[in-house]
């Protein structure tokens, strides 16, 4: 009797609920700057809380407006975003530029001190719990490319707003499915980027520069907001020496003809198989340059040279 009850205690046992599966491991976020997916081309940082010393929360608060108002198509720019802004400390902008340079798929990603969103922000889905203080709203309506689909938060340290095409990159980012195609902007200047060489090819034309353009292998450039003007370094990594000092002379006869008689202080140099561009601009020589470029949205029309 004991050993067929034994039997039937073991055979419900057996039939009973299975436990279920844990939980999988929360993301393990620390920074804003780990949002950001490797397809994208161009990865822009900047040292908002320099930005604001130089410039007052107010004028970065309109210049915060104007461009995302510009960006949106013509639709008003997302408050949130800006609120976000103001509060951010450093900015990582990555996106896939259209020939004209506008961003097109996009990650902005924020850090800095925010308050918390205890409520959805309006026109997104409830929360979404990663864990480990990371969730996630969803737009519920269909956002033009660019717009924002969702908005990630990690606590009050970082934000972050994803267009529709890159929720799936980003994801896999979160899961530990990076590359080593990742894009890094270097961690100094008021403003630093990192892109894919072959961007720098739309800007050549035809011919031998474009070409040596396009077999480069990493580029990089940083930015120095300082009191009389800003000073730049852009850097570009190529196969070898010789194809430095190919672009180097390439390089120097295409800025000689771009610049002409103006100003502007620009030296040109190979460093092994390193291209080095380094310039100097006053905030006299900046403001048309400026113009040029978001005047023109990537044209030459309204430029100096």
């Amino acid at each position: 009797m004991q050993r067929r009850a034994l039997l039937l205690g073991l055979s419900a046992a057996a039939c009973g609920p299975k436990p279920l599966p844990p939980l999988p491991p929360a993301p393990a976020l620390a920074a804003a700057s780990e949002l950001i997916p490797p397809d994208l081309d161009l990865v822009v940082r900047l040292d908002l809380a320099r930005v604001r010393a130089a410039l007052g929360a107010t004028a970065l608060g309109a210049l915060s407006r104007q461009v995302l108002a510009r960006d949106s198509g013509g639709q008003g720019p997302d408050e949130l975003v800006v609120t976000s802004l103001l509060s951010a400390e450093q900015v990582y902008l990555a996106y896939r530029p259209s020939p004209l340079w506008a961003p097109l798929d996009r990650v902005l990603a924020l850090q800095g001190h925010f308050d918390e969103l205890v409520r959805p922000p309006s026109g997104f889905s409830g929360a979404t719990d990663l864990g480990a203080d990371l969730r996630y709203w969803d737009n519920k309506s269909t956002p033009s490319r660019g717009g924002v689909a969702r908005i990630y938060a990690l606590g009050r340290r970082v934000r972050g707003f994803v267009s529709e095409a890159e929720i799936d990159a980003v994801e896999r980012t979160l899961a530990g499915f990076s590359s080593p195609r990742r894009l890094e902007p270097p961690e100094e200047g008021t403003l630093s980027l990192a892109a894919r060489p072959g961007l720098l090819g739309r800007l050549a034309g035809t011919g031998t520069l474009r070409d040596l353009l396009e077999d480069a292998k990493a580029l990089h450039a940083v930015a120095d907001l300082e009191s009389d003007g800003v000073r730049l370094k852009l850097e570009l990594l190529m196969a070898g020496t010789e194809q430095a000092e190919q672009l180097t002379g390439a390089g120097k006869l295409a800025l000689s003809r771009a610049l002409g008689d103006t100003a502007l202080h620009v030296e040109l140099r190979a460093e092994s198989d390193r291209v080095v561009l380094s310039a100097q601009l006053s905030r006299a020589e900046l403001a048309p340059v400026l113009a040029c470029w978001w005047g023109g949205q990537g044209s030459v029309a309204r430029c100096p040279w």
